[in-house]
């Protein structure tokens, strides 16, 4: 019969592990959320969530992989086994929990700040200046017509020229309006530009800091191992050889 090591075990304490990090990645989130987007605080909380989901991940596919390996081996039971599974299970749908929420939260965030920085500000310009156009053009055909009425057309000449005023000044307005809608434009773009790219760094320095932990850890244990060789490999025996031969040497030359 297959023994089952509980005290100790250390799949298990691995699980525990995996179940510190999620909780820690989630109290990030929760902190995060709390930030605008554009904070240094929303920034560096994304960016210690992004490492540890990749170290989170990491840690769950080695759980698998091991417990493969315990069911090949018949190390544990078969209930255990299935116990185990769904363990791992759990802590895998994990993963695509806190992905889903670590990318919905930075999408909807850069898609309603857009949205609040551009279209308000526009709308309310197209609406004042349409509002200011229509009081004036009313303002001017009313007083035109008041002067027909008292001066029986007498001044045609005057109210063609203030409706030709009115039509340029409305179309001054909408060049206006086209080059400040094209300007939003363009700093949509360059906005996007930027935040991608951010995005992007923000990738190649978390794959960096990983990189340089996994080498901090081969360094230090070959370190230790270089460390317990050189006390293995001692030369008092050496030394007392010497020692002996030496005075087996006095010996024979004072016989």
């Amino acid at each position: 019969m297959a023994l089952v090591y509980i005290d100790n075990d250390p799949w298990l304490v691995e699980y525990e592990s995996c179940e510190k990090l999620y909780r820690e990645i989630e109290g990030l989130l929760n902190l995060r959320d709390l930030e605008h987007k554009s904070s240094e605080k929303y920034v560096l909380y994304s960016s210690q969530v992004r490492l540890r989901l990749k170290q989170f991940t990491d840690e769950v596919q080695q759980l698998s992989h091991r417990l493969k390996g315990l069911a090949n081996s018949k190390t544990v039971t078969l209930d255990e086994e299935e116990r185990r599974q769904r363990m791992l299970e759990l802590l895998q749908s994990r993963i695509i929990l806190l992905n889903q929420r670590f990318q919905n939260r930075s999408v909807n965030n850069s898609f309603s700040d857009r949205q609040e920085l551009f279209r308000p500000s526009t709308s309310k310009t197209t609406t004042s200046s349409a509002k200011k156009a229509d009081s004036k053009i009313s303002s001017w055909l009313d007083s035109d017509d008041d002067d027909d009425d008292e001066k029986g057309d007498k001044q045609p000449l005057l109210k063609n020229n203030v409706v030709f005023d009115q039509r340029k000044l409305m179309k001054d307005q909408d060049d206006g309006l086209d080059e400040l809608a094209s300007i939003v434009s363009r700093q949509k773009n360059i906005a996007i530009t930027i935040t991608n790219e951010v995005d992007f760094q923000n990738e190649l320095v978390d794959d960096l800091l990983v990189k340089m932990d996994k080498t901090s850890a081969g360094i230090e244990s070959q370190t230790k191992e270089v460390v317990h060789i050189l006390k293995k490999d001692s030369t008092k025996g050496l030394w007392l050889i010497i020692i002996l031969l030496l005075i087996a040497n006095v010996v024979v030359a004072l016989s």
